[in-house]
């Protein structure tokens, strides 16, 4: 069953993240990437009601992160990047593994889980 390859440990480190509204345009959620496993992580205010009135853009409160989900691919994420889509009411990730393979997948709230939008594969020796 694991003939090639197995991993006993999920991976721990952070290699890639970026902020993007993965879950919808109301909420800014940051997203990691490590080795094969994405984490997307919810910022929760860490507010003092007494210093309401002091959080300003330039000065906003500390933040909490709550790791929402979780979600293993086949291969090593080499870069993450998201979209916005026209058409889509969050952000899509653009991620890059070896030998030149694309992905754009997007958040499908009905399963809970990544759905593919497309696949790309560059053959050209030049692309790699």
């Amino acid at each position: 069953m694991f003939s090639i390859s197995k991993y006993t440990h999920p991976p721990t480190g952070v290699e890639h993240a970026i902020s993007c509204h993965f879950f919808n345009r109301s909420e800014k959620s940051l997203v990691v990437a490590g080795a094969n496993i994405i984490r997307v992580f919810r910022l929760i205010p860490d507010a003092d009601p007494k210093k309401k009135d002091k959080y300003t853009e330039k000065h906003p409160p500390k933040m909490k992160l709550e790791c929402v989900c979780t979600f293993t691919l086949f291969g090593n994420v080499m870069s993450l990047q998201s979209v916005a889509l026209a058409s889509s009411p969050r952000d899509a990730l653009l991620l890059s593994f070896r030998d030149a393979k694309l992905s754009v997948v997007e958040y499908d709230p009905e399963v809970h889980d990544l759905r593919t939008l497309s696949l790309h594969y560059f053959e050209d020796d030049e692309m790699r």
